[in-house]
């Protein structure tokens, strides 16, 4: 599963203006406070693309910015559902399922003194309380399928990165309210692509349509808004006229091609357009 970690940063200035470009006198979108944390999604020049705390979109200067240092990125949930068993063996009854991304709590046994750390196959995670004498509940969760150290990259998300994230849910069903890969709805598939690749957006498809840059011609990793009066669908942009979407009640997760009985109402671009500056 491909995931992204772009890089955090605190804002350094009393009140950071964000720009719809990377221009002092581009309109104005939004303004971030001293200490508070954006995303970092790209860069141009002394300016930097950013995601704030309202989940607006805009460009700050990078000197109005500290970068916060990479953090640890293991043990991150890296397939679509991660099974949980009972006693550290696949064989064993599986007792909870967690969705990729997740980062579960788990302990792990430390290394002995002067012994090197050897990463080991399961890691006990810490469950409900057990209503029985037991107290809290645990179970195990294989290692391998959790990410390592340095294995989600941490850098400027890609169109190419959202693509293989989409790709990685084709085939799962459909489900009104869903966001894993038990079942998803259009806007929850969105919303999963986009924040296994560190962009947070909100959960509704008409909510999603009015975040990000509204443009033209669809390129890939732009989302698509459909529906007759108001937005009522969305999908992943593979091209100018293709796509990737979680389609209504008994499909599954598909590509899919502009036309039909849907009505393109709009389309949103969320990565920073530098060859267009």
């Amino acid at each position: 599963m491909t995931m992204v970690a772009p890089p955090k940063a605190l804002v350094t200035v009393g009140i950071a203006e964000m720009r719809a470009e990377p221009a002092d006198g581009a309109e104005l979108v939004d303004q971030a406070h001293l200490t508070e944390q954006v995303t970092v999604l790209g860069a141009h020049v002394d300016w930097r693309f950013v995601q704030g705390p309202d989940q607006y979109f805009g460009w700050i200067r990078a000197n109005q910015l500290f970068e916060i240092p990479g953090s640890n990125n293991a043990g991150i949930v890296a397939v679509l559902l991660a099974d949980i068993h009972e006693r550290p063996s696949r064989a064993s009854a599986v007792i909870e399922r967690v969705p990729v991304g997740t980062r579960p709590p788990q302990m792990f046994e430390a290394a002995r003194a002067g012994e090197p750390y050897v990463r080991p196959e399961w890691a006990e995670v810490p469950l409900r309380t057990d209503v029985s004498r037991s107290g809290t509940r645990s179970g195990f969760l294989a290692v391998a399928d959790t990410t390592s150290d340095g294995e989600v990259a941490s850098r400027y998300p890609t169109a190419d990165d959202y693509l293989k994230t989409a790709e990685s849910f084709i085939g799962v069903p459909y489900l009104w309210g869903g966001t894993t890969a038990l079942g998803l709805d259009c806007s929850g598939f969105v919303q999963q692509v986009y924040r296994l690749n560190g962009v947070a957006l909100p959960r509704d498809a008409d909510q999603q349509s009015v975040l990000g840059r509204r443009v033209e011609e669809a390129r890939a990793g732009d989302l698509l808004f459909f529906g007759n009066e108001s937005v009522t669908h969305v999908a992943v942009a593979t091209g100018p006229s293709e796509f990737i979407h979680a389609p209504m009640k008994g499909g599954v997760v598909e590509h899919g091609h502009l036309g039909g009985d849907r009505k393109l109402r709009g389309i949103r671009r969320y990565l920073p357009d530098v060859s267009a500056i």
